[in-house]
This record gives C-alpha cells, sequence and structure tokens, in this order.
C-alpha cells in the first residue's frame, strides 16, 4: 500500500471536524511504529492533560495524538514534540464505534482512543490549569516498607521501582501499581515480600527451573559455537599459506585454542543454574512475574527470563533480547 492510501485509510478513522486543544505531553513521547508491508510511520504522543479552547473545558485524562510520517522524518517525526510540555495543536478525535456510544449513553464523553495530529500551532505555552497537573505529576511518590526498603514511583512504567541485594547479586525490582495510573502497589508489594521472606529458596528453584527448561537450548547454541570452531581451524590452516607479517595478523586476532576447547565443554544444567546472574524482577497485581537473568554468554548476551505466578507456580522459561 503506498504513503497515499495508506494516509487516507489513516484519516477515516477519525471525524472530520477538527478541535483546538491546549496538551500537556507526557512522556512517552518520540514513539513510532510501522506494521510490515507499510510505508508510513504511525508516530505517537501521549498526553497527560488538555483544554478545549472553544469551550474552556479541561480534562485531567490521559490521551495520544498519533500522526503519520515517512522515512525521511525520523528526526524528530515532523513536529519534534518534548517531554512534559504545553503546546497548543489542531486534531481529529477518533471517530466512535456504535456500541461505544450506546454503552457510554453520552455522546459528548471523553474518547479515551485519542487523536490524529493536524497541526502544532505553538508551544512552550503557559496554562495554571496544565501546570498544576504538571507539577503533581513530578511529585515524588514512595512506597516504604519494614521488611523491603522503599520503592519510588515511576509514572512512565506505571510501577515502582528499587534496587536491592539478592543474595549478593544487585537486581532491579520493579511493583506494578495496584490500578493503572495509580499510586499504590499494595497488592504486588504482598506479593513479593512472599518471594523476599524465602528468598534463598527462591532463587535456587528459579534457577533451577530455568535450567531444566533450557540447557538443552544452550547446548545447541554450544554446538554452533563449535561449528565456529571449524571454520576457525580452516582459517588457520590457510594462515599457513600466508606470509609471515599476514599471518601475525590473523593470529593476533584467533582465540587461543585452549581458552576456546574450555569454553566449549557441554553445559550441564548444575552449571546452568549456577552461570545465570539475575537482573531483575517485575511483579503484578496479581501475583505473576517476570524474573532475568544474564546468559553469561550462553545465548550470546540474550536475556533469560522465567515467568510464572506466586500462587500457581512457575510457568514457562524462555530466551529474549
Amino acid at each position: 500500500m503506498g504513503i497515499e492510501k495508506e494516509t487516507k485509510k489513516f484519516a477515516a478513522a477519525y471525524e472530520e471536524q477538527e478541535q483546538e486543544l491546549l496538551i500537556l505531553t507526557s512522556e512517552a513521547v518520540g514513539g513510532a511504529g510501522r506494521a510490515a508491508g507499510e510505508t508510513a510511520w504511525t508516530a505517537t504522543a501521549g498526553f497527560l492533560a488538555s483544554v478545549d479552547l472553544t469551550t474552556g473545558e479541561m480534562k485531567e485524562e490521559m490521551g495520544c495524538l498519533r500522526w503519520l510520517a515517512r522515512e525521511e522524518d525520523r528526526d524528530g517525526w515532523i513536529y519534534h514534540l518534548k517531554p512534559l510540555t504545553i503546546y497548543h495543536v489542531k486534531c481529529r478525535a477518533k471517530r466512535r464505534k456504535k456500541h461505544e456510544k450506546e454503552k457510554s449513553g453520552d455522546e459528548s464523553c471523553a474518547r479515551t482512543e485519542g487523536y490524529m495530529l493536524i497541526e502544532v500551532v505553538d508551544r512552550g505555552l503557559q496554562h495554571l490549569g496544565l501546570e498544576k497537573v504538571l507539577e503533581e505529576y513530578q511529585k515524588v511518590v514512595e512506597l516504604k516498607d519494614e521488611t523491603c526498603g522503599s520503592f519510588t514511583l515511576d509514572r512512565l512504567m506505571d510501577w515502582f521501582s528499587t534496587e536491592m541485594d539478592w543474595l549478593g547479586e544487585k537486581c532491579d525490582v520493579h511493583l506494578q501499581c495496584d490500578e493503572e495510573e495509580g499510586e499504590t502497589a499494595e497488592k504486588a508489594l504482598a506479593y513479593f515480600k512472599e518471594i523476599y521472606g524465602s528468598l534463598q529458596e527462591w532463587d535456587k528453584e528459579l534457577r533451577t527451573f530455568a535450567a531444566k527448561q533450557l540447557t538443552s537450548l544452550a547446548n545447541d547454541w554450544l554446538a554452533d559455537m563449535m561449528e565456529e570452531e571449524e571454520d576457525l581451524e580452516e582459517d588457520l590452516e590457510e594462515m599457513e599459506e600466508c606470509d609471515e607479517e599476514d599471518a601475525e595478523d590473523l593470529d593476533a586476532d584467533a582465540l587461543d585454542e585452549e581458552d576456546w576447547n574450555e569454553e566449549l565443554e557441554e553445559i550441564t544444567e548444575a552449571d546452568f543454574a549456577k552461570r545465570i546472574q539475575i537482573t531483575s524482577l517485575v511483579m503484578e497485581p496479581e501475583g505473576d512475574y517476570s524474573v532475568y537473568y544474564n546468559d553469561d554468554d550462553m545465548f550470546w548476551g540474550h536475556s533469560v527470563i522465567v515467568e510464572g505466578n506466586v500462587e500457581t507456580g512457575m510457568e514457562r522459561a524462555y530466551i529474549a533480547g
């Protein structure tokens, strides 16, 4: 589909009538995505609150601006919007489906789907109401616990975070908020305390589970390394045909044969469990968790991830990144 057809299809999802708003952008500014086969990028900018310049009504509701951009627009995505800044924009509200209108019972209710950005009229503005929203947004919110310490709210990620000691290793712990845009994480904290209270037991079980699930795969990756070793041996044979100066250059780049062979020893489950290093844990309000580990280069730098639920048990382990 060409850029013209993509633009027409995109615009058809929004109302024809333009609106003029003051918006206070969030920290989610500067992102864009593009589906396979598409030419245009869909750029986005979140906002924390808005003011309708026709009615003067202010809404302390989060929303999102979207617009299409070309490949050559990647530097700033046309409008060069900045986070936590007040802008005057022209935009079009997204069309609401019939069943959504019937459910709301009010044609004028807020359209949480967002807006199509048409024009940035002015930037870096002042507005008392929006500035109060910004002030409140920037306040530091902490969650303190006698056992686990202090966590700080990250509004962009919608979680509370801290760095803590995990049996001698540094681990970033993130507790998802109890509700979207919330300022508490009591549910996730309660579940995390079940883990933290039996940390050695949980650590052993997590490592053992990951090892059972992924050691075989790690040895498959190891086999690929062995193939590379064979290629290296072929290069070394070719090196004999080089003159002395070229041979020195090739030898400087080659791995020491003894170290290489040590690295290629088969990985056991015990080896795997010992080698991975925890980096972070994300806990959700329902007790679901994701634990991230450094792979010690067994998967060439990918992360090892274990997912499960505190109440129902570990579910899967995989690599990503």
